[in-house]
């Protein structure tokens, strides 16, 4: 399987919206994922596996500091090391000092990822979710310490 990971741009973002749709119970709506996509404050970076959407993550980018607002792979090509790529990635195209995200507490194979890379529990959000409604764990990892 060949795996591509580029940065996202506005022609990517049907491919996102595929992805957003198979993977969160609220997907984020089209225009929201375009609108979003082409704000400089944002990183979007999408993987394809032999030029099928696999994957997407995004960023939100502000004084050195990073909020992943969503890391979504397709079901079937999960467990393959694309969460992961996409995340090193971003990392090594933006540069963040610190990182921040929000997963679901019963997401245990993201919540494994993230501590796999360096990423620390810090907190729990309350019924932060819904559809269904679940407890978010929030996660940081400070880049700058790991140099």
């Amino acid at each position: 399987m060949n795996i591509k990971i580029i940065q996202a741009t506005k022609e990517n973002t049907a491919d996102i919206f595929l992805i957003e749709q198979s993977c969160f119970s609220t997907p984020w709506t089209e225009q929201s994922i375009s609108d979003s996509v082409e704000s400089d404050s944002n990183y979007f970076n999408i993987a394809y596996a032999d030029g099928e959407p696999a994957g997407y993550m995004s960023m939100m980018l502000a004084a050195g500091e990073g909020d992943i607002m969503r890391v979504a792979v397709m079901p079937e090509y999960r467990r393959l090391g694309i969460g992961r790529a996409l995340l090193e990635e971003c990392f090594s195209s933006n540069d963040p000092d610190v990182v921040f995200l929000d997963v679901r507490e019963n997401n245990i194979p993201a919540i494994r990822l993230y501590e796999s890379m360096g990423f620390e529990s810090v907190g729990l959000r309350k019924n932060y979710y819904s559809n269904p409604t679940e407890n978010a764990v929030i996660m940081t990892y400070n880049l700058k310490d790991k140099v």
